[in-house]
């Protein structure tokens, strides 16, 4: 009888500890939305038929594969201007950053004395208080932003946060981010690409220029009723030069026109699927599930507890 009264009593005491742990639990609610990559353009494009042959000469045309968006995600930069952003909530009357939503910007008594404590074994002269709110507040983040990549391609994120408004219009943001970005980057590589097509274009003109040039000049010098095979030689090496510089040239020419149309023309290179929307069901914690799992351990560790109690004790009298 004994026994069973301690069972009931330690499950009793860890039951009523969960209901306190649970209790203090945030409320979180999901958002989430589904990205998918459209891919780049494939070799039966303007930009296909050329590339390979505009590598030869030296340049690229545009990037062979897709930008990888989990990783774009993931960055730190995206995550900086989501804690930075000033977001409209319930929590204040005017929109704030979330360091601020957070309350990671104000140290309480208990704070105060944690961080004296750790400037006394742990000095730091190079700390930055504005830094570190942020980066508490990037780690933070990291562990309420998940993303899903699919076998399929598709990729979802899921963002978590305590009001359901909030949680989608970062997950919106980041659905808006990601498109910005790779455009933003296509466009600037596109526009690169043909200043550098351009530069080439002129010089491959003053070449050819230049070949153009010494042929006439020969052709004057030595008309060709005159020739003789050392001049027949050099007749061929200067139409030579003229023929591979005007080939390359035109390559050059044609490569303009398609940069040109690649870095004015729309691309789309990620498919919002899914826009994020507000789900006004709670999704974590499970308080259910906690109170569960809190309340078996704290009936396993009873009885280990117990096991062990039972086994010293008879090592003890054995040894009397």
């Amino acid at each position: 009888m004994d026994n069973k009264k301690y069972f009931i009593r330690t499950t009793l005491a860890f039951f009523i500890i969960s209901i306190i742990y649970v209790s203090f639990k945030t409320d979180y609610y999901k958002s989430t939305i589904s990205l998918y990559a459209a891919g780049e353009l494939d070799d039966s494009s303007l930009l296909g038929q050329y590339g390979s042959l505009a590598e030869n000469l030296g340049f690229a045309t545009t990037p062979s594969s897709n930008y990888y968006i989990p990783d774009i995600i993931d960055s730190r930069s995206l995550k900086k201007k989501i804690i930075q952003k000033k977001w409209n909530n319930s929590k204040t009357s005017q929109p704030i950053n979330l360091i601020g939503y957070w309350d990671m910007d104000q140290v309480g008594l208990i704070g105060r004395i944690i961080n004296f404590i750790k400037s006394i074994f742990i000095s730091n002269e190079f700390k930055d208080i504005e830094i570190s709110q942020l980066n508490n507040a990037i780690d933070k983040l990291d562990g309420l932003i998940n993303v899903d990549e699919r076998n399929s391609g598709l990729i979802v994120v899921s963002v978590h946060m305590e009001e359901p408004k909030l949680a989608s219009d970062i997950a919106n943001y980041i659905s808006d981010y990601v498109v910005s970005f790779i455009e933003r980057e296509q466009r600037d590589f596109a526009d690169k690409s043909k200043e550098f097509i351009m530069d080439r274009m002129q010089i491959s003109k003053d070449e050819l220029n230049d070949s153009e040039e010494k042929l006439t000049n020969f052709r004057k010098k030595h008309p060709l009723v005159l020739d003789t095979p050392d001049l027949q030689l050099d007749r061929a090496r200067l139409i030579r030069a003229v023929d591979v510089n005007q080939q390359v040239f035109i390559t050059i020419r044609e490569q303009l026109e398609i940069a040109k149309i690649e870095a004015s023309k729309e691309r789309l290179f990620i498919n919002i699927l899914d826009k994020a929307e507000e789900n006004p069901d709670k999704d974590k914690p499970n308080r259910l599930f906690l109170v569960l799992i809190i309340t078996l351990c704290g009936l396993f560790i009873s009885i280990v507890y117990y096991i062990l109690k039972i086994n010293i004790e008879q090592i003890i009298l054995e040894d009397k």
